[in-house]
């Protein structure tokens, strides 16, 4: 048991796991707030949080509040002080004005569980060569990627001189393979993946005697048409807050869970106080 134990890899697998339980799918998302916004008989309004039919809310003087409606693929953005009410077209004044309507790049958006706050990482390690030994894989790891042509990346290993990179259907098919200095790489345009279905890679540190240790994992591509709608809702650079909260939670819905992860990092550092971001941040 000592032998097999000082055999293992040190591997690092992140997992997403929710905290609670059941999840609520909300149509009507709140996707940035700034200010003092209330909903009725729940307390403040987070990022995230779900804005149920029939609800009243009230948003403060110099308050804002975007809210998107996933069904349709509409922005509403509210401004205070004013009370609101959440109808099944969407928000109206407190007399029954509807809000003027911003429309999406697409329509086609995904419903989002929301638990705001209630999210949180979990990492697993496995002890045992040295993970200088190794080639440490960084991305993709167990996770979804939205191009056809993802980027491989990972640590460099202690000696080695070389990668031979293999990426293979779960069949075991071989669909691409390289040898490379480097320790990133992109798939090439000739062996383009297939949108929905799934990956195993595996990185093999060469040394100058020969093979020296290999690190392997899996990742998927996303469907065609979330490819296509991710496209076109990928925020630019001055894109507003709101937009890039929309972005991250289609990636993470999509299961593009590493590639979420980047922007809730950005986001929560551009809004420290805002605990939902900084749950998901972690």
């Amino acid at each position: 048991m000592t032998s097999m134990i000082r055999n293992l890899h040190t591997l690092s697998l992140t997992v997403w796991i929710a905290l609670a339980a059941p999840v609520a799918m909300a149509e009507m998302m709140v996707t940035e707030v700034t200010g003092k916004v209330e909903l009725s008989g729940k307390g403040l309004v987070t990022t995230l949080a779900q804005v149920p039919d029939g609800s009243r809310l009230q948003v403060a003087a110099g308050a804002t509040l975007v809210v998107v409606d996933l069904v349709s693929g509409r922005e509403f953005v509210l401004t205070g002080a004013n009370t609101y009410l959440a109808t099944a077209t969407g928000p109206t004044t407190a007399d029954g004005k509807p809000v003027p309507a911003k429309a999406l790049p697409t329509s086609k958006l995904s419903e989002v569980r929301v638990a705001p706050g209630k999210l949180a990482q979990a990492t697993l390690v496995m002890r045992g060569a040295p993970a200088t030994r190794l080639p440490v894989l960084l991305s993709p790891l167990r996770t979804a990627v939205i191009t056809v042509l993802p980027g491989l990346q990972w640590e460099a290993a202690d000696a080695a001189t070389s990668y031979r990179l293999e990426v293979t259907k779960l069949d075991g098919s071989l669909v691409w393979e390289t040898v490379t200095t480097q320790t990133s790489v992109a798939v090439p345009a000739n062996h383009a993946l297939q949108p929905g279905e799934r990956y195993s890679w595996r990185v093999e540190a060469i040394g100058p005697q020969g093979k020296l240790s290999d690190s392997s994992s899996r990742f998927s591509v996303v469907s065609k048409e979330a490819i296509a709608n991710l496209d076109l809702l990928t925020p630019g650079a001055d894109a507003p807050f709101s937009r890039k909260v929309l972005f991250a939670t289609q990636l993470q819905e999509a299961g593009a869970v590493q590639e979420a992860k980047v922007i809730w990092k950005a986001l929560a550092s551009e809004r420290p106080d805002d605990q939902t971001l900084a749950a998901l941040a972690q």
